[in-house]
């Protein structure tokens, strides 16, 4: 169905950031229709046989809606193009409406954690088996199914948390009319009233997929860190090209889907030609463009190449921060050679996982390098990685 929309709408346009914002205008269209329609089956039907598990996965739809409406205005506040004020875009308003998501979700299932438990209280009675019941409920897995897989798929393909998000609601939402028809068929099989228990299940069930999504949106909100394939494959593209002798403090700035910003220093021979060296990082440039869809900015290192002291002098540093971390490296290396001291400036790269302080990194890596030679000043700055 989404495919066969997207082909009467979208008119063959080969711009890739239209055909996105189309697809996800689309899938929530969609969404909202088949949510509305599952909700009032569910909510009429649960009222006529007394089936609170029906109605609160009734609800749990038709809080659905409310999904598919915030995912649908996140795309369109997405799509805005830059401006002044917001000379990055407006992709992160894609991550507001999953946390928006996520929010109702988690409100969901709290209302029916509350419903569940007064009926346990009042022992409410057990819902009659219906075979209209059965097969309402039966439908309804075989939609939210369909609306799982094309959410998912499109949210990978275009990198969307907003359908990502509505993907893990509608799975979620199929193990709850599963776990529906499972109460009925306990209380028509054994005559057990599992209706409240089974709703009570459904309640916790959604709790956690609200927290899922909430950690996962608010995480990107918050800056989360590159995926470590992509920083991989970018330091690699950028080492593929001679003259750059190595690469630290690259990061990768997400302002949304599709407002990727890359930043990295790139290492080049001090005693090169600065103009062909200029250009050789222009064309870098221009490829982590095109590459990753990205705007990236490079900073030209000049490092010293074949000095036998400097390379010396960088070898003892390297063994010395070893006996700290084996992780630890270095970057940015320069020997300056005085009368009474010789100072050695570089900047020491550690992973977060390394508990000590930066003050304490640098004191124990400054006490381990003077004790290799005590005419070395190390003057140190501590990047985290």
């Amino acid at each position: 169905m989404i495919a066969l929309l997207a082909r009467l709408f979208l008119h063959n346009t080969k711009d890739e950031e239209a055909v996105r914002h189309s697809y996800g205008m689309i899938c929530g269209c969609v969404g909202i229709v088949l949510n509305l329609i599952l909700s009032c089956f569910k909510i009429v039907l649960g009222a006529l046989i007394g089936s609170l598990a029906i109605q609160a996965d009734g609800f749990n739809n038709l809080g659905d809606v409310g999904s598919s409406l915030v995912s649908l205005c996140g795309f369109i506040l997405s799509g805005k193009k830059p401006d002044a004020e917001h000379p990055y875009g407006h992709g992160r308003a894609e991550y507001l409406s999953a946390l928006v998501i996520a929010f109702l979700i988690l409100l969901m299932g709290f209302e029916l954690i509350k419903s569940s438990v007064e009926s346990l209280v009042s022992r409410a009675p057990a819902p009659v088996f219906t075979i209209a019941a059965f097969v309402v409920l039966l439908c309804s897995i075989g939609v939210k199914l369909y609306m799982a897989l094309y959410n998912s798929r499109y949210g990978k393909k275009y990198a969307s948390s907003a359908m990502l998000a509505t993907a893990k609601d509608s799975l979620f939402d199929c193990i709850t009319s599963g776990a529906v028809l499972l109460s009925m068929g306990l209380n028509r099989i054994w005559g057990i009233n599992a209706d409240p228990w089974c709703s009570l299940g459904v309640s916790l069930l959604i709790l956690w997929g609200g927290y899922g999504t909430a950690k996962e949106t608010v995480d990107l909100l918050l800056g989360k860190k590159a995926d470590p394939e992509l920083i991989r494959s970018i330091a690699d593209t950028v080492m593929a090209h001679e003259g750059i002798l190595g690469v630290h403090d690259l990061y990768v700035h997400d302002y949304g889907p599709g407002r990727m910003m890359i930043t990295l220093h790139a290492e080049v021979d001090e005693d090169a030609d600065m103009l062909s060296t200029h250009d050789l990082i222009d064309n870098i440039e221009w490829e982590l463009n095109r590459k990753y869809n990205c705007l990236s900015t490079i900073h030209m290192d000049p490092i010293a190449v074949n000095n036998p002291e400097t390379d010396e002098a960088k070898a003892q540093v390297k063994q010395a921060l070893k006996k700290i971390d084996e992780r630890i490296t270095i970057h940015d290396f320069r020997l300056v050679r005085g009368q009474t001291h010789t100072n050695l400036v570089f900047d020491i790269s550690a992973p977060y996982e390394i508990k000590l302080s930066d003050a304490e990194l640098k004191a124990q890596a400054v006490q381990e390098i003077i004790a290799v030679d005590e005419a070395y000043n190390p003057v140190i700055t501590i990047d985290r990685r």
